[in-house]
């Protein structure tokens, strides 16, 4: 909720802030609050990434959502290292293209097609295939590679839904690499290392791993991927 819905509702500034000093509501950020409560079990089941794209959609105007690293947090896909700091929002364009908005926030201006719009605990965010689509326009790709291949493995999404926002995006910046990425993912990967190992062996020229066949190279030590050749020579 917003300052301003909260005062329409009946609430004075006064009693706005002394529910914030009691914990009854909690500042999610410049002009935005929530219940405690709501705020505590959603900023627990995505990592605060929900409970800042929340705030952030309260302020930007109707037809925002979530998307590109937030989109995927909020849908529990995994990222090549941290999420950066920033809240990224899509809305549709009204003239420009990618741009800042209010600090800390990165207001990407694009088609949203209903298919590509979701919710998530109330929140509206972009479809688990079309936050691959973007966050692999956009990040190097390797990074699109992780987030793929855990949408695809966690069966987030099929390659049908994928293939179907490339072919709506299909003019877009970064789609081409968004279509290798698309390519090259594999549901069987199932962490973040397996998909950057994949992309290792793709960049060295080796045969790919066989992500069904583990050894260990001790005892108790960590499990390996072993490659086709690899196997081939014992």
């Amino acid at each position: 909720m917003t300052t301003a819905e909260l005062l329409q509702a009946g609430l004075s500034a006064a009693k706005i802030r002394r529910l914030a000093r009691q914990g009854v509501l909690q500042p999610v950020g410049r002009g935005a609050y929530a219940r405690a409560a709501v705020a505590a079990k959603v900023a627990d089941a995505a990592g605060g990434q929900a409970l800042r794209a929340a705030a952030t959609l309260a302020v930007a105007g109707r037809g925002a959502v979530a998307s590109h690293h937030v989109a995927a947090a909020m849908h529990g896909l995994d990222l090549l290292g941290r999420p950066p700091a920033w809240v990224a929002v899509t809305r549709p364009p009204a003239g420009g293209g990618s741009r800042t908005g209010r600090p800390g926030v990165w207001v990407h201006a694009a088609s949203l097609p209903v298919q590509h719009v979701t919710s998530w605990h109330g929140v509206p965010v972009t479809s688990a295939a079309r936050t691959v689509v973007d966050v692999a326009r956009t990040s190097p790709f390797r990074a699109g590679v992780v987030v793929a291949d855990s949408a695809l493995h966690r069966k987030q999404t099929s390659r049908a839904e994928l293939q179907a926002v490339l072919a709506d995006c299909r003019r877009w910046r970064g789609i081409q690499q968004a279509r290798h990425v698309v390519a090259f993912a594999d549901a069987r990967s199932e962490s973040a290392l397996e998909s950057i190992s994949r992309v290792a062996f793709h960049d060295q020229g080796l045969p790919p791993p066989d992500l069904t066949l583990w050894g260990t190279g001790r005892e108790a030590g960590p499990p390996f991927l072993l490659s086709p050749a690899e196997r081939c020579s014992g």
